[in-house]
């Protein structure tokens, strides 16, 4: 008699979360939170290494840009390298790569060492990002898969905000060497504690068919006892045939893909350039780097508090009534957290409403992307998705700088931060309208009917 087959995906829905797969959640938020902490600490020490090197601050973009730049590479070279080969080993190679770049940046002394490491460090950090999503996605049950999304991308800002904290005492007591010395310890650490205790995806290994006993311990972590005897095997996968880049665009996938990526691409330009450059707009109006780096966090903050909740509401509220309204109100805050310079009060105030309205909106799109695509692609379309919002990074400092060079006033950067917000939400709403050609599976994980 032929063993029966359990259905593992249905088994890891149908039962109760546990603190395996809550353990597991937090080792990959400490991935993000490392990718939140390096993106935001060039711009903490952005006028004490220009200083070093003797690059006039209007043209530091290009340094802020050059790491964005290997980040949006890596987030669309490694997400399908992480579907065909794994999430785990991507995540733990990509911290090596990231920790080594880290400590080659504090040693820099022209421009173009400062480029180039800056370069490859987002190259590390950004093939991590697919992987650890996907792994944050494939660990939960469909109902709460877009809690557990967001929750684990709050870390972004999360680490975001360590960093402001970290910059604001460790800057003028040690030098701006020591944020990166600190940048090129905690991925070492963080790569030993993955390769001892994070598992492989158990939905990527049974969507390659592969290492079956594996798969049965990591289930016995999660459910011990409760896992029946039998075959183990998932719903077979159409997405699994070919390069999966291509399944982004098949079976009514191609136009709700594309303008996910613009919402993406603008909120994601949006948070990086206003944490970039305000630490050096707010020091060039007589704000201390340290001063600067504390109302940046509280612009982290904000971002940390809605994102944690952003998943919640998605789930309940449905994507579209909560994100195109967070697209809208972030364009009014950054508006006028640009007017509000003359004033610590307002300017913390509206530095806090910018990071939860547009922090809160981006994690919510990734909980959208997470439910657009099945597991065989999923972390490819992730990967893919975060590629066009790293794009966005890239182009939005070294936009930025252009604004300042060009000698506009420290609005300036901020309105047009307001504008791509407006753009992003319009985007928003003809992604609902072409949200009929999507198979319903691909949606309702995280999109419930609106």
């Amino acid at each position: 008699m032929a063993a029966a087959k359990v259905d593992v995906i249905e088994l890891i829905d149908r039962h109760p979360v546990t603190g395996f797969q809550i353990g597991v959640l937090i080792l990959c938020m400490l991935v993000a939170a490392l990718d939140g902490f390096d993106t935001q600490a060039i711009g903490y020490t952005a006028p004490a290494i220009a200083a070093v090197i003797h690059l006039p601050m209007p043209q530091f973009g290009q340094v802020g840009s050059a790491g964005l730049l290997g980040a949006a590479l890596g987030a669309l070279s490694f997400g399908p390298f992480a579907d065909l080969f794994g999430r785990k080993w991507f995540m733990i190679i990509a911290m090596i790569v990231f920790a080594i770049l880290s400590y080659m940046t504090a040693q820099s002394a022209s421009l173009d060492q400062l480029l180039a490491f800056r370069f490859f460090a987002g190259l590390g950090l950004g093939g991590a990002t697919p992987a650890f999503l996907a792994m944050g996605a494939e660990l939960a049950p469909k109902r709460l898969r877009s809690v557990f999304v967001t929750v684990l991308f709050a870390s972004f800002p999360a680490g975001g905000l360590i960093g402001s904290l970290t910059s604001a005492w460790v800057i003028p007591n040690f030098g701006w060497q020591m944020v990166f010395y600190i940048g090129a310890v905690a991925p070492i650490a963080i790569a030993i504690i993955l390769a001892i205790f994070l598992p492989e995806s158990v939905r990527f290994l049974l969507a390659r068919g592969i290492r079956q006993d594996e798969v049965r311990r990591t289930l016995e972590r999660i459910m011990p006892g409760d896992v029946p005897a039998g075959e183990l095997v998932a719903p077979p996968d159409p997405a699994r045939q070919g390069a999966p880049v291509t399944h982004l665009f098949t079976e009514g996938r191609a136009i709700p893909t594309v303008l996910l990526w613009v919402p993406f691409f603008m909120v994601f330009m949006v948070l990086v350039t206003v944490t970039f450059w305000t630490p050096a707009v707010l020091n060039s109006v007589g704000f201390s780097l340290s001063a600067a780096a504390l109302i940046v966090g509280l612009n982290n903050l904000g971002s940390v508090i809605a994102s944690s909740l952003s998943g919640w509401l998605v789930h309940h509220g449905g994507a579209y009534r909560v994100l195109i309204p967070g697209f809208i109100l972030g364009a009014l805050s950054l508006a006028w957290y640009g007017q509000a310079t003359s004033s610590v009060a307002m300017l913390a105030t509206a530095s806090f409403l910018a990071g939860f309205f547009v922090g809160g909106t981006g994690t919510g799109l990734i909980a959208v992307a997470a439910g657009m695509y099945p597991t065989a692609i999923r972390s490819t379309g992730i990967g893919w998705a975060m590629g066009m919002g790293r794009v966005g990074q890239f182009f939005g400092p070294f936009l930025a700088g252009l604004i300042v060079a060009a000698g506009y006033k420290v609005g300036g950067i901020f309105f047009a931060s307001a504008t791509a917000c407006f753009i992003g939400a319009l985007f928003l709403a003809f992604l609902f309208f072409a949200r009929p050609t999507m198979e319903a599976d691909d949606v309702a994980a995280v999109v419930p009917a609106e």
